[in-house]
């Protein structure tokens, strides 16, 4: 393995560990102990490893456009200045440079490398620690939903995580890539978001493949057949065992059901007491929300969406709900192979996000919405070819071909011919 590639993989490793939960139920609330400062050092040298990639790329070092920054830093800053008002600098402040830090590492790595290579990377680290998480974690079965085990993920988190990975793997198939290896890949980790009872999360990973499966052109016959008998295979058991109304019917307790969240969300509209923090908001460290005529005092915030308004205020929203479009517009406007990908991923990210927080704030999902976001807009897209994701089959033969065009009219031009095999392979 290159260097380059390696220290992008492990850069990515340590920015999924840095974003991960490493305790069960605890909010940030500025107080510095063991857990803080080691996750706030995997994420410095992330940081690190991706600024000397980029330095050290030379050549190599991919155009990218800087809409993205700047929508973040209005975000940010916005967020800090309404926690001026509120009382919660430290702890908003220390929240918001984790999330500088995180945009900062997704940037140098994808200048270091095409984003689409940094993407991968980042999913393999999302698997990897899935499925530690999972493995450590079976015990949690007998209690009924699927926790992680180390890291102690939430049912909720460890859906993200492993729905990621069955998006790659249904990507490659509809680019007509995918292999047993990735059919084995995708059903291991839906089984996994299966188990973790996490309604939402399969719902929009649902959702999400229909997406991708608009873009099927010609499927195989292999495909076709294999799809046809997972789906009557799946139906008997499903009926089999009533998994379906176990799932659907699964009560939630407390603050975690639907109906709770509307207070919280209900809550939102009236919690601001300045036109200061109606415009700022009250910081990124503000998760938990005042609630009356509950058992319960206070409630988490439920939703990315409420969170944006609460931590950075109408202008928060306004900025997160533009960047929520104008990324979507750009992988719409994308080439087809990177278009596939970034609607699956946008789609099961932006769908959560109506009923999950942390979009906007340093976690797994953030990093994969700003490496989308960085990856289609309009200065970045500008480099995009559709080669470069073909697929190592199609880009073989491609670069045999011109390879030996090349060989026929200027026998000296190899090494360039080679070069360009290597890069349109990649993807």
């Amino acid at each position: 393995m290159p260097v380059a590639t390696a220290r992008i993989g492990l850069a990515c490793l340590l920015m999924v560990a840095s974003t991960v939960v490493w305790r069960r139920g605890e909010v940030f609330a500025g107080s510095v102990d063991p857990v803080v400062l080691g996750k706030a050092l995997c994420a410095l040298l992330a940081l690190v490893l991706a600024f000397i990639a980029a330095q050290t790329a030379g050549a190599d070092r991919q155009r990218l456009g800087t809409g993205t920054l700047w929508l973040l830093g209005i975000v940010l800053v916005g967020s800090v200045l309404g926690a001026l008002e509120h009382g919660t600098l430290v702890a908003s402040a220390v929240a918001a440079a984790r999330v500088a830090v995180l945009g900062a590492t997704v940037f140098f790595l994808s200048r270091a490398a095409p984003a689409l290579q940094v993407l991968r990377a980042a999913v393999a680290s999302c698997g990897l620690v899935a499925a530690f998480a999972a493995a450590t974690g079976i015990p949690s079965l007998l209690g009924g939903r699927f926790f992680g085990g180390i890291p102690p993920l939430h049912p909720n988190g460890l859906a993200l995580l492993a729905g990621v990975v069955v998006l790659w793997a249904a990507w490659r198939t509809v680019l007509g890539e995918a292999r047993w290896r990735h059919a084995l890949l995708g059903g291991g980790y839906l089984a996994v978001v299966w188990l973790t009872g996490s309604r939402t999360g399969l719902l929009m990973l649902a959702l999400a493949l229909v997406v991708m499966a608009l873009h099927l052109r010609r499927p195989r016959v292999g495909l076709v057949v294999g799809g046809l008998v997972a789906v009557a295979v799946g139906s008997v058991v499903v009926v089999a065992t009533g998994a379906v109304g176990g799932f659907v019917e699964r009560d939630g307790v407390g603050t975690s059901t639907l109906e709770s969240r509307f207070i919280a969300w209900s809550a939102a509209q009236s919690w601001a007491e300045s036109w200061w923090q109606w415009v700022f908001g009250g910081g990124l460290s503000v998760k938990y929300i005042p609630v009356e005529g509950q058992w319960w005092d206070e409630q988490l915030l439920d939703s990315s969406w409420v969170s944006a308004l609460v931590q950075a205020g109408l202008l928060g929203l306004a900025t997160a709900g533009t960047w929520a479009m104008w990324t979507g517009l750009g992988a719409l406007r994308a080439p087809r192979p990177h278009r596939v990908l970034c609607l699956g991923l946008l789609t099961f990210l932006l769908g959560r996000s109506l009923l999950e927080s942390g979009l906007f704030d340093a976690t797994p999902e953030f990093l994969l919405f700003i490496a989308v976001s960085l990856l289609v807009e309009r200065g970045s897209r500008a480099d995009l070819q559709e080669d470069l994701v073909a697929g190592p089959v199609e880009s073989d033969r491609r670069a045999r071909s011109v390879g030996r065009a090349a060989e026929r009219s200027a026998p000296r031009a190899g090494s360039v011919v080679g070069s360009a095999g290597s890069v349109s392979g990649a993807d």
